[in-house]
């Protein structure tokens, strides 16, 4: 198995402290397992204090995942993964091996390390990673349990290409299913934005999921959720109007996204549907004085669709006098719907 195999290496690696790139570079080319397998324990150890002298052995490490009899492929991944993390463009053309790999493998230890190697590219240059959208999302269906780097990795095509992970919507939303709170913040995201990409999902079945998670303790998973749901009021607002009048923790949450991404779910419900803001009201009010640019501009939009006649004064003076341009923007459109 990755990761197992007896013999002792120590002897024949090169000093960390002195690392010697050709030497290493050597190493990986012979062809003989114990000097391939030296050599990648020295780029390892040299990994946490110098990994942009480890750079150039990203090619060698890629053939190695090539070569399916070596018994130490999890630290060819680990060492992959944390380049990856140094620089993503060296290792952005190696994402094709490092699938295949995967795909084969989808069990073996080696393959978490390889999704969370994809998951950094994927950061970074996920036009890189967006044609094997499919095969991830079918390694994380196949492995044990839903791992959260596929997930991520999956997560960050979505943000510049959503249509791409439509057929990731099986997996996404069984994983969502399975553990909601174990998988929602890197699955709600990207629900949310196919929700409202040019091939949303026919059916909405995780909307009840993330309505379920508006008031969770863990912030980032309840700003996700929320974030989500506003997505979703783009496409199908009467779907995510029963959790409006529950909003108004989330309209006084410590963090600032979640407070603007609830003020903008509300505005999208009541634009499309003429609902009263209800128990949302005050607190919404008290948003027009809120430190985040977002969360004022948000609440401004909110309350001139839902005709807020109280919030008259306030918007006048955010109009006139608030720092951010957005701000005065979004409070003189209110003050337009009011008038």
């Amino acid at each position: 198995m990755d990761g197992e195999g007896g013999e002792a290496v120590e002897q024949r690696r090169v000093d960390a402290d002195s690392f010697d790139l050709p030497s290493v570079l050597a190493q990986l080319d012979r062809r003989e397992p114990t000097d391939q397998r030296a050599a990648v324990e020295t780029i390892r150890d040299t990994l946490d204090e110098r990994p942009g002298d480890c750079v150039p052995t990203v090619p060698k490490l890629r053939a190695l995942l090539e070569q399916p009899a070596l018994e130490f492929h999890e630290s060819v991944a680990y060492c992959l993964a944390e380049l990856a993390a140094e620089s993503p463009a060296d290792v952005a053309p190696s994402v094709g091996v490092i699938v295949s790999f995967v795909d084969e493998h989808p069990n073996r230890p080696a393959t978490r390390e390889l999704l969370r190697c994809l998951a950094v590219v994927a950061d970074e240059q996920p036009s890189a990673v967006v044609e094997h959208t499919a095969t991830i999302a079918d390694v994380v269906d196949r492995r044990s349990g839903y791992d959260d780097w596929g997930l991520r990795a999956i997560q960050q095509v979505s943000r510049t290409t959503p249509t791409a992970v439509h057929s990731a919507l099986p997996v996404l939303t069984d994983a969502l299913a399975a553990d909601p709170e174990t998988n929602g913040v890197p699955v709600l995201p990207t629900l949310g934005r196919l929700t409202r990409s040019e091939t949303p999902p026919e059916r909405l079945e995780f909307v009840e999921q993330a309505i379920a998670l508006v008031d969770h303790d863990d912030l980032p998973l309840r700003r996700n959720a929320i974030g989500c749901l506003a997505d979703v009021a783009n496409r199908a607002p009467a779907a995510v109007e029963p959790v409006c009048d529950d909003l108004g923790g989330a309209l006084e949450s410590a963090d600032p996204e979640t407070r603007a991404n609830a003020a903008v779910l509300l505005a999208r419900v009541t634009a499309a549907t003429d609902r009263e803001i209800g128990p949302a009201r005050e607190p919404l009010l008290e948003l027009l004085s809120d430190e985040s640019d977002r969360a004022r501009a948000n609440a401004c939009v909110a309350l001139g669709h839902g005709r807020v006649e109280a919030a008259t004064d306030r918007l006048e003076a955010l109009a006139a006098d608030d720092s951010a341009s957005l701000v005065r923007e979004r409070a003189d459109w209110a003050l337009d719907r009011l008038s």
